[in-house]
């Protein structure tokens, strides 16, 4: 069990602390005119007592202040604490030091100062001042230390709970289609096994990057545009021409990182409130094109939007909550909680009816660092 309250006191800790006591005596051996004198040994004892004995002060201080807690208590209290401490301290210090320059000028023969008491007094308020003074410095000092790592460790635990966040949004996947792709595939066996065993390797790839998405922040747009296109392989199986898928993609930005399975899931919903509702189904357009610093992918398909999505698209990008009762699809609510988390207000999503057709649009940063807000 430690007896000291205080942090271990270091090598490191220990040089700078004294080292700076001696540095100031001799500033003040200096201010006090004893480098003129000829006695070498009276400068050498008068820097090394001060050094000393404050040095050992201010370190009894310093338990003081971890020992009392005196970082968590008001301002009323840490200053009479302060006062009081370096008061104390700075009157045993005086008298220590003044009694050991005595005892050492009269063993060496030298002119003793006349009032012992006198020499006290003279030193007592002035180590008083420099001990208030030095107790602020450390105080700051650590409180300033301490309020970094408090921020470091609020980091940690926002990135730590934005992790978790993300995992859970990335369970939600609704993994319908995968019941819909067996389906099928078992009855397109039949009919064209070459073809099914394309569409079993399809979903096998597909299934593969879902559950490695659980493990990514992003991924390239390459390979989110090869899975999308895969899962609409699959759909088309069972929308046959009622479904034709258009891309329309800026080359440039098939390096850039996006999250994982984002036009997945735009696909996903424009095809399961668009295409799907919609009797003769339709154009499922995706677009990626860049704008400044931003990537802009747009979704368009036949459809119209209900009035629970509109509400939805209109607000700002922040983290929100399913409604059991409400007609939006999971799939934009993932959307916008995970573009939250991991953008915050550097992006943009909006669902809107045009004419005929419903357009999802998300707006990312690209070119950056990506960064977990």
């Amino acid at each position: 069990m430690r007896l000291l309250k205080s942090p271990t006191l270091t090598a490191k800790f220990l040089t700078y602390h004294f080292g700076g006591w001696l540095l100031f005596s001799l500033i003040n051996a200096l201010s006090l005119g004893l480098l003129t004198q000829d006695h070498f040994d009276k400068i050498t004892i008068h820097i090394a007592t001060v050094a000393f004995t404050v040095g050992l002060s201010t370190l009894g201080i310093r338990e003081i202040i971890w020992r009392l807690n005196l970082f968590d208590k008001n301002w009323q209290k840490q200053w009479i604490y302060f006062i009081a401490t370096s008061t104390i301290l700075g009157f045993i210090c005086a008298c220590i030091s003044v009694s050991f320059i005595y005892v050492y000028y009269n063993l060496v023969g030298h002119t003793v100062p006349s009032s012992f008491w006198g020499g006290v007094l003279d030193n007592w308020l002035f180590l008083i001042i420099l001990m208030i003074t030095w107790t602020l410095v450390y105080f700051t000092i650590v409180n300033q230390d301490r309020l970094h790592k408090a921020k470091e460790d609020a980091t940690q635990l926002k990135l730590q709970l934005n992790e978790v966040k993300m995992s859970a949004l990335m369970g939600q996947l609704n993994p319908h289609f995968l019941f819909n792709g067996l389906n099928n595939i078992r009855a397109l066996i039949l009919e064209d096994k070459q073809k099914s065993r394309a569409m079993l390797t399809n979903l096998s790839d597909l299934l593969r990057y879902t559950l490695m998405a659980h493990k990514q922040n992003a991924v390239s747009l390459r390979d989110e545009l090869e899975i999308v296109c895969q899962y609409i392989e699959l759909l088309k199986i069972q929308y046959e021409d009622r479904l034709i898928f258009r891309l329309d993609i800026d080359q440039n930005l098939m390096a850039e990182k996006i999250p994982p399975l984002l036009i997945q899931l735009l696909a996903e919903n424009a095809v399961r409130h668009g295409i799907e509702k919609t009797k003769k189904g339709g154009v499922l357009t995706l677009k990626a094109s860049k704008d400044n610093n931003h990537m802009h992918i747009t979704v368009t398909n036949p459809g119209n939007l209900k009035k629970s999505t509109q509400k939805i698209s209109t607000d700002r990008v922040k983290p929100v909550k399913k409604d059991e009762n409400s007609n939006t699809g999971l799939g934009l609510i993932n959307i916008k909680n995970r573009l939250a988390i991991q953008y915050g207000e550097q992006s943009n999503f909006k669902i809107e009816q045009q004419g005929l057709n419903v357009v999802a649009q998300c707006q990312i940063p690209i070119s950056i660092k990506q960064e977990v807000v």
